[in-house]
């Protein structure tokens, strides 16, 4: 097998893992809310926090299953319009699940979960609009960069959730309590995968590109 078409194979066995994994644990922790369940943590009734949390997950679910697409390059180039018009939806349910994100933060049962929630709905709301004025200005490849980063924030929704199905002794195993661990694990997986993002889109180009200017200089 060619590295090639390697590099190929593993791209689509990622993505695959990825949009398995947000059905599952759309499925498993937010279908029930559109069907009438109320959470506790959220109030008594539709019209308080719930309907905050409602709206959240409408949006969310744009951006959760409408990123993959997007970024589909096969997709992207053969449909345009469509990918116009879809990449639409998912900035309007990003910035609707941004904005009641915010709202959300501010009423976590998790009083140390607040802090990260809140700094990822900024982010969020941020790349989100970036992306959009990156293409009103005709800058597709900083459009892309900042549609990639909208749609890791919007991941975290499944990166919260790993634990769930993957053994995280490694990363939890001193934490002593429940309430630490979801501490901890708020903060990792909502801005690690940024940190990773940033290493392959910004910083790697920007080091091989000094590299490579100073070998010109050289020769």
């Amino acid at each position: 097998m060619s590295k090639a078409l390697l590099i190929k194979v593993l791209i689509a066995v990622f993505w695959i893992a990825l949009i398995l994994l947000s059905i599952h644990f759309y499925l498993e922790n937010a279908v029930s809310y559109f069907f009438g369940y109320r959470n506790e943590r959220f109030g008594d009734s539709l019209l308080s926090n719930q309907l905050w949390f409602v709206v959240h997950l409408a949006g969310g679910t744009c951006s959760l299953f409408l990123g993959p697409i997007q970024f589909w390059t096969f997709f992207r180039t053969r449909y345009i319009k469509l990918h116009r018009f879809l990449g639409k939806v998912y900035i309007g349910g990003s910035l609707i699940a941004g904005l009641s994100a915010l709202r959300l933060s501010l009423i976590n049962d998790c009083h140390a979960c607040r802090y990260s929630l809140l700094l990822l709905s900024v982010l969020l709301l941020f790349f989100t609009s970036a992306a959009y004025y990156s293409i009103r200005k005709y800058n597709i490849e900083a459009h892309k960069q900042f549609m990639i980063r909208s749609y890791v924030c919007a991941l975290a929704f499944v990166l919260v959730r790993l634990p769930q199905v993957l053994p995280m002794d490694f990363l939890f195993g001193m934490l002593e309590t429940p309430e630490e661990r979801r501490i901890v694990g708020e903060w990792v997986f909502s801005l690690v995968p940024l940190f990773a993002v940033e290493l392959w889109i910004t910083w790697i180009p920007s080091l091989k590109g000094i590299v490579a200017r100073r070998n010109n200089t050289v020769t």
